[in-house]
């Protein structure tokens, strides 16, 4: 195995080892889904509840790999036998070897796992139109093909989290043959003013108002991701006879999105997204006016709504035995993202109780094992226990993503990950939970992704829980393991004394105590975290004797919402002075200073900001920046960006959102902006920008380049046409970090 570290300073790579270090990291898998299904006891016999005797559960989880080939993401699907009793897990083991699924866009299993829905897209033959189809597999292999694109009833399927859904129907007896799912709504192809179909007939009022001359017509549509999705229809699929109906009865004004079905099958339940008087961006972003509705299928009337106006809600989810209906809520506007309420609804033969809440936005914590608050946007597609009492999912807590288990009934909150287990293993997501069996995937910053498994114990007994490796995925390659031992890494708490709020910085660095360069990475938001778990970019940076810091500066989400909202028209000040005091901590606890080593500084959208602002602030300090999609202008973002809101809320505005201001306040949004500061800068810096960018447009990071070209300050752009927000296709993502190790390296010093 080659070394990585050494105990001299490696400042300057050649690109070859660059891209060598890159290839080697991104190779490792990541567990995006897993699904339970075949439970039974020992003697063959479906389980009658208890957990007296052992039972064999069949595991299927989904891993995630970049192949820098096919320059795509790839998936595989890997199968294991897990056997439990009340103890917890006693036996487990991979059955064979996984098999490529990247081609499945979309899978949804039946209740009892005997059926498989898959979308898939694909070209036919001779064909440059694209088809979209749904297979449905059981144990004798595949029992139907569905075009979706032939039936004409509707535009693209929808694959995002936000509207999308893909669910089978329930059934007990395995006879249905229903799936529900959500794309655009059909719209009429358009042909030009001077088509011959136009020409030949003038008078038909269907093609004049529908179909001619519309083809550049623009749409609105929810922003960021969501491009081109308009107005969302919910469908379902009779998939025996290939037969789509749209459903019908929804009120008008809203975007239906999220249907799940009721556990009878006779009906849906959705969340309904307002789109007047303007659609804005529903990515990152769970404080959209919203309500749930139930429909009922094959009726007249109109959709019912179970929650009450002017509010945000997501996410719906029913107890297995149908009396609990669960979903997210929150008020209107304000930051992007904060703590959320979980809400109930009890229900009964086909019937809504008024919601009440469960789980309240706590006061803010006043220790870091106080519960902060619900800090997620989503549940696991399924999440409930066994006796329909408890939820389990994932939050953000401070710098670590923890399992917790929420009781419906006692409404009591408990971890599932702490101790010296959430110590080892910070980052922790839930992928599947059925019938008191979790699966879940966990990380560090040098350890891969893995996936755990662990029975709930009873309500009350939750503490007894035990987690037991099931896949170690990329650790299991001996390179990877013996790597481990070379990256240290912690998390520095931050007291800020005037207001006696903290924050963290997390660090990565090479173990041999060289003077590494230092990169600082503010994230983005500014309302997010990042946890101390396993990312690509930082892995491969420390190989590359980097050393990088992540700040979690005050308005981070997970420290509580007093935390959170001190960021509130404290942008460019609060978190700048945050993140420069976490570099100035750390500095000083490694004997670093910055006549000693390169202090380098990236960061992404209000990552971004951050990053301009520090070199603008603080001149000199800072050897490179690197920056993608940065936020550099408020004032000229306010028109362009799909959340107008956000530069209202976060310059210390209110944003009226039934009569939204046209001209925002111009001077107040520049006073917070990076490019105030820009006649300062003197540090070097790399723009990177995705074309397709709604949130951040491109137009922002070519303002700051043009203002750096005029100062004569070196800077470089780079585009990425096919890249929205988040830069994240395979090619781009990898061009773009070797571009800034390049960049890191060409004014550092040699």
């Amino acid at each position: 195995m080659r070394r990585f570290f050494s105990t001299v300073s490696l400042r300057f790579r050649d690109m070859a080892d660059v891209t060598a270090e890159y290839q080697a990291v991104a190779r490792i898998p990541t567990p995006i889904s897993a699904f339970i299904a075949n439970q039974c006891a020992d003697d063959g016999k479906i389980p009658t509840g208890d957990h007296s005797s052992p039972r064999s559960f069949l595991v299927r989880a989904t891993w995630s790999q970049r192949d820098l080939v096919r320059m795509e993401k790839s998936t595989t699907l890997k199968s294991y036998l897990v056997k439990v009793n009340r103890a917890g897990v006693v036996e487990k083991m991979q059955l064979g070897v996984g098999t490529d699924n990247s081609s499945e866009k979309v899978v949804a299993y039946s209740k009892d796992g005997s059926l498989k829905a898959v979308l898939t897209k694909f070209k036919p033959k001779k064909s440059d139109e694209e088809k979209e189809v749904i297979e449905i597999h059981s144990s004798v292999g595949k029992v139907a093909t569905n075009d979706l694109t032939a039936t004409k009833r509707h535009g693209k399927f929808y694959f995002d989290g936000e509207l999308g859904s893909f669910h089978l129907a329930p059934s007990e007896d395995r006879e249905s043959t229903h799936v529900l799912y959500v794309a655009e709504k059909y719209h009429p192809k358009s042909d030009s003013f001077f088509s011959v179909i136009a020409n030949q007939f003038p008078d038909d009022p269907e093609l004049r108002n529908k179909s001619i001359g519309t083809e550049f017509e623009y749409r609105d549509d929810w922003g960021e991701q969501l491009q081109k999705k308009n107005q969302p229809v919910m469908c379902i699929l009779d998939w025996n006879d290939n037969h789509v109906s749209i459903l019908q009865n929804i009120p008008e004004g809203i975007s239906p999105g999220q249907p799940i079905w009721t556990p009878d099958g006779t009906g849906v339940v959705f969340v309904g997204y307002d789109h007047a008087p303007e659609r804005l961006g529903l990515v990152y972003c769970p404080i959209r006016k919203s309500r749930l509705y139930h429909l009922a299928i094959g009726q007249s009337k109109m959709a019912l709504p179970l929650t009450f106006i002017d509010l945000a809600v997501r996410t719906p989810r029913f107890s297995p035995d149908g009396k609990s209906l669960i979903y997210l809520e929150t008020e209107v506007g304000g930051p992007h993202f904060r703590a959320l309420r979980l809400m109930k609804i009890d229900c009964s033969a086909g019937s809504f109780a008024a919601p009440s809440v469960v789980v309240p936005v706590p006061e803010s914590p006043v220790k870091a094992t106080d519960f902060p608050g619900l800090y997620s946007q989503t549940f696991p597609t399924r999440c409930w226990s066994a006796d329909n009492k408890r939820v389990v999912m994932s939050t953000a807590w401070r710098s670590t993503h923890q399992i917790i288990a929420i009781n419906v009934k006692t409404k009591a909150v408990i971890s599932l990950t702490t101790g010296d287990l959430i110590k080892t293993l910070p980052k922790w997501e839930v992928l599947d939970v059925s019938d008191d069996l979790i699966i879940a995937s966990a990380s560090s910053p040098s350890v891969c992704p893995c996936v755990y498994c662990a029975r709930l114990p009873e309500a009350g007994a939750e503490a007894s829980i035990v987690w037991t490796l099931l896949d170690q995925g990329g650790g299991t390659d001996v390179t990877v393991d013996k790597e481990v031992g070379l990256i240290d890494w912690g998390v520095e708490v931050i007291k800020h004394k005037k207001s006696g709020l903290d924050f963290e910085a997390i660090w990565v660095r090479p173990s041999l105590k060289q003077k590494h360069p230092v990169i600082l990475w503010p994230h983005g938001g500014p309302h997010s975290v990042i946890a101390a778990g396993f990312d690509i970019f930082v892995h491969t940076l420390v190989r590359l004797d980097f050393a990088v810091i992540f700040v979690n500066y005050r308005g981070s989400v997970g420290f509580g919402e007093s935390n959170l909202r001190s960021l509130l028209g404290k942008i460019g000040e609060n978190d700048v002075e945050d993140c420069f005091r976490a570099l100035d901590v750390l500095l000083g606890k490694w004997n670093l200073t910055e006549g000693e080593t390169d202090i380098l500084v990236q960061g992404g959208s209000h990552g971004g900001f951050l990053a301009a602002h520090l070199i603008g602030q603080f001149p000199g300090i800072f050897r490179a920046c690197c920056l993608r999609n940065p936020v550099i202008n408020l004032a000229s973002m306010f028109g362009t960006t799909d959340i107008p809101d956000w530069t209202y809320v976060e310059a210390g505005f209110d944003y009226h959102y039934d009569n939204p201001p046209i001209t925002p306040p111009y001077l107040e949004l520049l006073k917070h902006s990076p490019i105030a500061h820009a006649e300062k800068v003197t540090t070097p810096t790399l723009i990177l920008l995705g074309e397709k960018d709604r949130r951040v447009p491109p137009g922002q990071g070519m303002e700051f380049y043009r203002a750096l070209k005029l100062l004569n300050v070196p800077t470089k752009v780079i585009r990425y046409p096919e890249c929205d927000h988040p830069i994240a296709e395979v090619d781009a993502e990898s061009d773009s970090f070797v571009h800034m190790v390049k960049w890191f390296q060409q004014f550092g010093r040699k």
